[in-house]
């Protein structure tokens, strides 16, 4: 009798712990989640960003085209969940590791199947590193390349809204 309660007490005691580390698991992730990302910058940190833009590029940029070009472009947060989630998805079945974004400028050739002909754009590239096997016959062991390439099998993402005539971030 002593011993079934001495098994029911241990018992008792592991689940109990298993449970409130569980909730304190959950609990962290949570407050991570929160936190605000290492890379994000104030309103006023990219006011100056924009500002130094402008004074050293944007007027130089737009003498030369002869026209004033745009320097901010909008991409609505549901297009951008949808690629990450379809790039997340194609990297995972391609085997890439490490994702990332790369944002690149451009520029639209002068014809009339592109949306803004001659004008600027940016367009997001996904980049990753290729789990590549050791050519052992263990097939458990994997060794990352490194470096961050940019992933040439999954659609890059493009057409976002550009602002016409450029928007000021303080407006």
């Amino acid at each position: 009798m002593k011993t079934t309660f001495n098994i029911i007490v241990t018992v008792g005691c592991f689940c109990t712990m298993f449970f409130i580390k569980s909730c304190i698991s959950k609990t962290s992730v949570e407050k991570d989640q929160l936190k605000v990302p290492s890379q994000a910058i104030s309103y006023s940190q990219a006011n100056i960003l924009e500002d130094e833009f402008i004074k050293t590029r944007a007027n130089i940029l737009n003498d030369t085209l002869g026209f004033e070009d745009s320097r901010e472009f909008l991409f609505s947060l549901d297009s951008l969940k949808q690629y990450i989630a379809y790039f997340e998805r194609e990297a995972k079945t391609q085997g890439y590791k490490d994702l990332g974004i790369r944002i690149y400028f451009g520029a639209y050739p002068e014809s009339k199947k592109y949306p803004d002909p001659g004008k600027s754009t940016v367009f997001l590239v996904p980049t990753g590193n290729k789990i590549q096997s050791q050519g052992s016959f263990n097939p458990f062991l994997a060794v990352y390349e490194t470096g961050d390439d940019n992933i040439e099998s999954i659609s890059s993402l493009n057409y976002g809204h550009a602002g016409r005539p450029p928007k000021k971030i303080e407006e």
